[in-house]
Parts: structure tokens; C-alpha cells; sequence
């Protein structure tokens, strides 16, 4: 099956189970808006003609009020405009879950520049970037009331803060109102929010501590993936101030890794890949091919914090854990997630499991609105958002495991339930 078929069959899955309404399953059969985007923009080779796409998948707010359009933006090579856009239907749909499930007063988007950012340097990309704003600002896609992007694959902070320093730019003449809230996951200097930038891993391990009663013994983890959500999820399992700890024994990235059955040092293993931009080489333990990670060895838990499609029919089979948490969009196929079921594996799945950084960005965007914190609030505005966030996701992982007992199914479905139920008493109030 396609990563489409896979979202839309869970959706039935979990729509058949607590008899969803038919209206709601009409109103979740298409997004609202596709907007293709073609950016021109100078690099070394000269004036480049880049295309992309955002969706505006389902909202169900009302437009402007202010509940807009919520999701990341990615720069990521396509093979095709056609696989590009059924992967941003996926991702979109999934933002409009994850706001059902956590009650977040959104609807799901997501939008990608189809490029390889290993090809161009900083200033391409911030030119680049430029572009983008330009054509959604002229599109009317891009507003802190209709659409608020954040960081996705292949972007970062200092890419948000390109955009909202180009958009401020923009909007002298625009005139509208609360310009720092056009996009969350910017640097703390630059109006962004304390927390941000590790709030995805760390919403991980705060879900996986709700769900997981601790042994004795420290817990054996892999973890497959090394960009912003897996190197800080090995940042935080190593620190002795976080309330979940565990002994990484394998980590991987896209063309490297690492394994050795004693556990690996965060300290090291990080100043290493600092310096190397990859674990080739790496002394303290078994060089493995990225895939490997699944073979190498036998684990409490296996994190996945890479791209789409990573775990599927072809490799589930071998992997050898008591629990998966997906903190990778779309990581696990369908026909993986019945190999795991069959298996006895639970899975966390990516709607329940990695929702930290958007429910931190929804923190960024309402302080957007209001007061601008001094530095000297930065601290308290921290805590508040860590013990804010832990709150959140506990108050889920409890509804969630309830309707997973009530319903007899997998924390997945349960998961979708929850969100449709939302979606459907949110839809309903809007249409009375």
C-alpha cells in the first residue's frame, strides 16, 4: 500500500469502530486547499526555478477568529510532483489529528519546497526561503490567522527566522497584525518560545513515561535517526535531571551508525558527529550500514525518529524490541503495524507520540499575540512550558489508553478515535 492508502485505512479503522457519522467521513475525504508554489531564486548556478506545495487539509474552526492553518514546512527531494503532494495529504492530515487529539485550536497543514538542501549554502536557502514567503504572502496562504508554518525536515530555527524577518519586512506595507506569530520554532532571541527546540523528543519520552512502567534494570533503546528529535532524545536520556533514562546501545542516521551492546556516551558520541557529520570511524563500538540498526541487536525499546515508510513489510519482520515509539512522521507502514501487532510489539504511535513540538509551538504562537517575555522571564516561561506540556500529554496518554481498553485495539486506532471524536463534536458545533 501507498503511505496514502495507510492513512486513509487506519482513518477507516478507526471511523468503523466507534461508528463515526457518515458527514464527518465526507468532510475528511479531501483538504480544503492545494496550492502549488513555484519560487525563483539566484544561487552559484544562477536564477533556479524551485516548485512546491502546501495543504490546508481539514479545520474545524472557523477561519480567522483566530484559528488558523498549522503545520511544518520541509525541504526535501521528491522523486516526483505526485509523490511530493500524496506525501504532504498524508503529513496535513496527520497535523489534523494531532490538534484533535491534544485540543489544540488548529487545523492541519503542511508544506514542502521539493530540493535537496545538501546541494546549496546558507545564503541560497535564506534566498530561497525568501522566495517562498513571497509567493505565499501573494497566494494569501501565509498570515498568523490562516496559515502558521514551523520547522519540518530539512529546516530549522534560523530557517523560521528568515521567514519571519522576511514576512516583517512584507508586512510594512501589509499592515497586519501580530507578525511574530507567522511562524513558531524561531530562536528564543527572535521571539521564539524556551523549549521548543527539544520538545519533540522530549513529548516523547514524557508519553513513553506515562505508558511504560520502569524496571529495575536500565532499559536497552535504539534509536534510528540522529537530526533534531533523535539526537536530542539521546540528549535527554543521558541526562540525570530528565525523569526518563535508558542505555542506548545503537543510533543511526541516513548513511551511518553505531552500535555497541554496553551502551554509548552521549558526550562522545555527539562531539564525534560534530565534527564528522556522520559515525563512520567511530571507535567506541561496531560501525553499521543505516539499516542495520534493526538487526543489530535485541532492544527494550526502538525509536524511530526518521523519515516516512522506515519500518514496513520488508524489514518488521526482523526487528527485535518490546515497544516501538514512532516520533517520525509516517514511519511505519501499515503492513508493518500488523507484523508488530502479530508480534505482540506495541507501538506509540507518531500522532500520540510526537506531538511535543507542535503543542510548544502553539505556546509560541499565543505568546506571539501578546506580550513579547524579557530575558529575564525566559526561565520561568521554561518551566511553565515544560510542566505545561507534560500536563497535556499525560491528559491524552490517560484518554488514549482508556479508549484502547474500551475498544479493544491497538494505541493507534485508539489514538484516531480520540481525534475523530474531537473533530466530529468540533465540526458539529460549527455547523449548529
Amino acid at each position: 500500500m501507498s503511505i496514502l492508502q495507510d492513512s486513509q485505512k487506519r482513518t477507516e479503522r478507526a471511523a468503523l469502530l466507534y461508528n463515526a457519522p457518515s458527514w464527518l467521513i465526507e468532510e475528511l475525504r479531501k483538504p480544503r486547499r492545494i496550492e502549488n508554489i513555484k519560487v525563483q531564486a539566484m544561487t552559484k548556478r544562477g536564477e533556479e526555478t524551485f516548485t512546491g506545495a502546501v495543504v490546508h487539509d481539514v479545520n474545524p474552526y472557523t477561519i480567522g477568529i483566530p484559528h488558523p492553518y498549522k503545520g511544518g514546512i520541509r525541504y526535501k527531494a521528491y522523486s516526483s510532483e505526485e509523490d511530493m503532494i500524496e506525501t504532504l495529504l498524508v503529513l496535513a492530515r496527520d497535523m489534523t489529528y494531532k490538534h484533535g487529539l491534544y485540543r489544540l485550536p488548529f487545523g492541519g497543514a503542511k508544506g514542502c519546497m521539493n530540493l535537496d538542501v545538501s546541494r546549496f549554502s546558507q545564503a541560497e536557502l535564506k534566498y530561497i526561503t525568501q522566495g517562498l514567503v513571497l509567493e505565499m504572502v501573494g497566494a494569501n496562504i501565509l498570515d498568523p490567522d490562516i496559515f502558521v508554518p514551523g520547522p519540518d525536515y530539512g529546516t530549522n530555527a534560523e530557517t523560521m527566522k528568515w521567514m519571519y524577518f522576511f514576512y516583517g519586512k512584507l508586512n510594512r506595507n501589509l499592515h497586519r497584525p501580530n507578525p511574530a506569530a507567522v511562524v513558531t520554532g524561531k530562536p528564543v532571541e527572535f521571539d521564539g518560545f524556551p523549549g521548543r527546540d527539544d520538545a519533540t523528543a522530549r513529548g516523547g519520552l514524557i508519553v513513553y513515561d506515562a505508558l511504560v512502567k520502569s524496571g529495575k534494570a536500565l532499559p536497552k533503546m535504539a534509536i534510528q535517526g540522529f537530526g533534531n528529535v533523535g539526537a536530542n532524545l539521546f540528549k535527554l536520556l543521558s541526562s540525570p535531571d530528565f525523569q526518563v533514562s535508558g542505555a542506548v546501545v545503537a543510533v543511526a542516521d541516513v548513511s551511518s551508525g553505531i552500535y555497541n551492546p554496553k551502551g554509548l556516551t552521549y558526550d562522545d558520541i555527539a562531539k564525534y558527529y560534530l565534527e564528522n557529520r556522520s559515525f563512520a570511524g567511530y571507535k567506541e563500538g561496531d560501525n553499521i550500514k543505516p539499516e542495520e540498526i534493526i538487526t543489530a541487536g535485541e532492544y527494550d525499546t526502538f525509536f524511530t525518529a526518521a523519515q516516512e515508510g522506515l519500518l514496513n513489510k520488508e524489514n518488521a519482520s526482523k526487528l527485535k524490541t518490546k515497544r516501538i515509539e514512532e516520533l517520525g512522521n509516517a514511519a511505519i507502514t501499515e503492513d508493518a503495524d500488523q507484523i508488530f501487532e502479530d508480534k505482540g510489539i506495541e507501538v506509540f504511535p507518531d500522532i500520540f507520540a510526537n506531538a511535543g513540538g507542535v503543542i510548544v509551538s502553539s505556546f509560541e504562537w499565543r505568546k506571539n499575540r501578546g506580550d513579547i517575555a524579557h530575558d529575564v522571564d525566559l526561565y520561568e516561561l521554561e518551566t511553565w512550558g515544560h510542566n505545561e506540556l507534560a500536563e497535556i500529554l499525560k491528559m491524552c496518554a490517560k484518554e488514549v489508553s482508556n479508549v484502547k481498553r474500551k475498544f479493544k485495539t491497538s494505541l493507534r486506532i485508539a489514538a484516531h478515535i480520540v481525534a475523530l471524536q474531537r473533530l466530529e463534536f468540533l465540526m458539529q458545533r460549527k455547523k449548529d
